[in-house]
């Protein structure tokens, strides 16, 4: 084979990062570490991550060049399983055809010190990889692997190819030790500790750079990953892109395209209300500063200004507005920028961008994934704030295929995305918030329970819902045909700043009420429907029970969240003690439910209940407290009564007629001493638990006959076999978890979108708390109290303020 001469790594095809010896130290004499990366724009996370990890563990008396090979020219992407495949194969002549380098794929990071593996012997072979066949990670010798892999070789053939023929000559190939090509599985369960860690199972990335293509899952190992970008966020890590430190380059032409508009001023009027800014500066399209200018749809306040490419003012203000589209400049030029705005900004900064249109699969080609997608300018935008606790951001988008056509953010679909902290945090402003609730006591306890947990002025709102309401909700998302017409026209604005609802009929309204607000509302919806892939909302909160398939947006707690608090119960007690705190211990409180559509508590049952709790109160010589529920008829309660007999010291039947002060529940979960559950009310049960006291469930038997009942069986054996085939892991030949394809992906489709539901049967339930060890299914016995009470609701109530940023209450323990 004629080889011609090598061409060395050029600037327009790689862009070169030089991590140059650290000032001070004095320069250890060892030759530059040479790294080839291949990547692509879409790995824009994996790619900062991977270069922070080389940036914490490289030796500082040493200087590392690193090749970032993206697009590169003359390649067919056709069929690649990534958009950099066979980059690797055109590294031994973009390195000039000579000396060593390292050829890494982007999904990695390193662990220690690239130097070490850049310094191993090649013993004579060409290049050693872990496998002679695994070439993701591969210390070469350029000028010998040359002669099977160059450019040319690496345009036009296929990678499997290129390999066989490079291990056509014998020898070639050399092993790696395994801990320099770990797979995230292999982390956290290898003899050695990895050195260099790939997250090559795609699907499991912890980044997810491909939500058009893969529904992701999660990664026992993302948490090295994750801990790795967040202190890149905390140290301001951008790397110093184009080859020299603190570098950019400038683009030909200077963008023009500005936004503005009654929109764009209203969100200025907005944000200066909240956060009582008195100091603006003002981001225009152009090269030069500006004269200072009076807005008056600013609110008449001063204005410095300042074109977007000239250097911006040495001092703060209030409140810094970019009326120049950011999506105008380079990609590689944004994440510099964006740093710069919010550095010079004390409250709040203002922008706005065209994103791209939604990424879509491509037959045959690699996905085009989230660069200039609003998740993208989410994250570009969380990361620059990271070191900027009090700063608030707020970025207007909207959509177009051609993002350079005149964009008017007034007609448009516009949707604000938002993060930091709350605007007007600082001076003392609150959150305003909506709980919609639907007709199910245990949907409102769940919304209410958590308003009250966050402290927020909270406003209730009873929806009432027409016929339509039993329609699924991907015919009504985003609208209020579900809602009465009297009902529709009591929701106007100004909208709240945070909606919490419950249950998959709210959840078309709460999302109606965000896309009313453009965004500015957050969304926050509980239980197991209404917050499946395309539904609308910014927090979903599910219990682990229901199954849902993993979605980066959902919190999974134990059990339903609740609105029992140490709080409440302390209140609870203050207030029943002389009624309820002289009966004899231990006091056993029994919380009894009714039948439900998968359940029924026939008189046998019912009998069977009373009898083994009552011969519990006798042996241990305590008292019992009964509690029936809305679903418990006055037979189920009339045989409770009677088969408890002398042991019952209190009895209460529930009564829509009772006043809520008057019910004695919260005072039988405040001073009880044991409490026993009918296992079919999951709310019940989630509250006896967050007590910390011994729980006893009593599962009711399952209702077997009628159609409904076998149909139900009958969809939870299919729900079953498509939930296994999601979760499956087929290898492929090298042994390692294969990409999400076929069924296994088709299976995953039907569980993110709820187009299958799992079951959440309880005794999914059951086996949870049993797991956490909140609760025993009874037999007869008591236990000594758990260690840990279910604290789901204070966890949920973190992550919610997070999602709206305000800090939690000085003192407070959020947990893991």
């Amino acid at each position: 084979m004629s080889i011609g001469p090598a061409r060395p790594a050029d600037p327009a095809c790689c862009e070169v990062l030089r991590l140059e010896v650290h000032p001070g130290l004095r320069p250890s004499g060892l030759p530059p570490v040479r790294i080839f990366v291949g990547t692509e724009p879409a790995q824009y996370r994996a790619e900062r991550v991977l270069l922070w990890s080389i940036e914490r563990v490289r030796d500082p008396r040493r200087e590392y060049r690193i090749h970032l090979m993206k697009e590169l020219p003359g390649f067919r992407r056709w069929l690649w399983n990534t958009g950099f495949t066979n980059y690797r194969f055109a590294v031994p002549e973009l390195a000039g055809g000579s000396g060593r380098a390292i050829y890494n794929d982007v999904d990695q990071v390193y662990l220690a010190d690239p130097a070490l593996l850049f310094d191993m012997p090649l013993e004579g072979h060409g290049f050693r990889a872990i496998d002679p066949r695994d070439t993701s990670v591969m210390l070469l010798d350029c000028e010998r692997m040359r002669r099977h892999w160059n450019l040319d070789s690496a345009r036009s053939r296929r990678k499997h190819g290129l390999v066989r023929s490079a291990l056509s000559e014998p020898g070639i190939a050399g092993a790696l030790p395994a801990e320099w090509n770990a797979r995230d599985h292999e982390a956290l369960s290898g003899a050695s500790p990895p050195r260099l860690l790939h997250y090559t199972t795609l699907h499991k990335q912890p980044w997810q750079p491909f939500p058009e293509r893969f529904y992701y899952r999660p990664n026992p190992a993302a948490r090295i990953w994750l801990d790795l970008e967040r202190a890149a966020d905390a140290a301001g890590y951008r790397p110093a892109r184009s080859g020299s430190a603190g570098t950019r380059p400038k683009p030909a032409s200077t963008p023009r395209l500005s936004v503005g508009g009654g929109l764009f001023d209203g969100e200025v009027r907005d944000l200066v209300a909240r956060t009582g800014a008195r100091t603006l500066l003002e981001i225009l399209p152009g090269d030069g500063p500006l004269e200072p200018t009076s807005r008056p749809a600013w609110g008449g306040l001063e204005v410095d200004r300042v074109g977007l490419r000239a250097a911006l003012p040495d001092r703060q203000y209030d409140g810094v507005v970019c009326s120049a589209r950011l999506d105008a400049l380079p990609t590689a030029e944004l994440p510099r920028t964006i740093a710069s705005l919010c550095e010079r900004a004390r409250h709040f900064v203002l922008a706005a961008a065209v994103c791209a249109p939604p990424a879509r699969p491509r037959v045959g080609r690699p996905p085009r994934g989230t660069v200039h997608q609003p998740a993208w300018w989410s994250w570009m935008f969380r990361s620059a704030t990271v070191r900027h606790p009090a700063l608030h951001w707020r970025l207007a988008t909207t959509r177009r295929r051609d993002p350079r056509a005149p964009v008017d953010f007034d007609t448009g679909r516009v949707e604000l995305l938002q993060g930091g902290a709350f605007p007007g945090a600082a001076n003392g402003r609150v959150p305003r918030v909506w709980v919609l609730t639907d007709h199910k006591p245990g949907h409102t306890t769940q919304s209410v329970g958590l308003a009250d947990e966050l402290g927020w002025p909270w406003k209730r709102i009873d929806l009432a819902f027409n016929l339509l309401q039993e329609l699924p909700n991907a015919w009504t998302r985003g609208s209020l045909r579900t809602l009465t017409r009297a009902c529709a026209r009591s929701l106007e604005a100004p909208w709240p700043d945070l909606v919490i609802a419950t249950g998959r009929r709210t959840a078309p309204v709460a999302s109606w009420i965000r896309e009313q607000s453009r965004g500015r509302t957050r969304t926050v919806q509980m239980g197991r429907i209404g917050a499946f892939r395309r539904d609308v909302f910014d927090l979903a909160v599910a219990p682990a029970y229901a199954s849902l398939y993993p979605d980066a947006r959902r919190v999974e707690t134990a059990a339903p969240v609740t609105r029992v608090s140490p709080r409440r119960l302390e209140e609870a007690a203050a207030r029943f003690s002389v009624e309820l705190a002289s009966a004899p211990i231990p006091r056993i409180a029994l919380l009894v439910g009714g039948p439900d559509p998968e359940h029924e508590l026939r008189d046998a049952h019912a009998r069977q209940i009373a009898e083994a709790v009552a011969e519990l109160a006798e042996r241990e010589g305590g008292t019992v407290w009964v509690s029936t529920s809305r679903r418990t008829d006055a037979s189920t309660a009339r045989i409770l009564e009677q088969t408890l007999g002398e042991r019952c010291g209190h009895f209460h039947r529930w009564s829509a007629a009772t006043r809520p002060e008057d019910n004695p529940y919260l005072g039988f979960l405040a001073l009880a001493d044991a409490l026993v559950v009918t296992g079919e009310s999951a709310s019940m049960l989630s509250e006896a638990c967050a007590t910390g006291k011994p729980v006893y469930i009593f599962p009711l038997v399952e209702a077997s006959t009628g159609l409904r009942n076998r149909l139900r069986r009958l969809e939870r054996r299919i729900a079953d076999r498509v939930t296994a085939r999601a979760y499956a892991r087929p290898v492929n030949r090298r042994n390692f978890e294969r990409p999400q394809r076929g069924v296994e992906l088709a299976s995953a489709m039907l569980l993110a979108h709820g187009f299958v539901r799992t079951s959440g049967h309880s005794k999914r339930l059951h086996e949870v708390l049993v797991q956490r060890g909140l609760a025993r299914v009874f037999d007869g016995k008591l236990a000594p109290p758990p260690a840990d009470r279910l604290d789901d609701l204070e966890l949920v109530a973190h992550r919610v303020r997070e999602l709206v940023g305000v800090p939690p209450t000085p003192g407070t323990d959020p947990g893991t």
